[in-house]
């Protein structure tokens, strides 16, 4: 398995349709496809999350800035 960077772009708020409360998605992007992702901002902060499984490739990706 290859490795990856992925780096931080802004932290956006969406509206969950079910539960209408706000919710803080950091925006991502990832350095070797080019492709752009929001990965919900209390995962990675509920524990020491550093790398993330890319959504667009087998890729592991480490997650650079925020």
């Amino acid at each position: 398995m290859t490795k990856g960077v992925a780096k931080f772009i802004k932290e956006v708020v969406v509206i969950d349709p079910d539960t209408k409360l706000p919710v803080e998605i950091s925006i991502y992007k990832d350095m070797t496809t080019e492709g752009i992702f929001g990965i919900d901002s209390s995962f990675l902060t509920s524990g020491d999350v550093e790398e993330v499984k890319s959504p667009f490739n087998d890729e592991t990706l480490t997650l650079e800035g925020d």
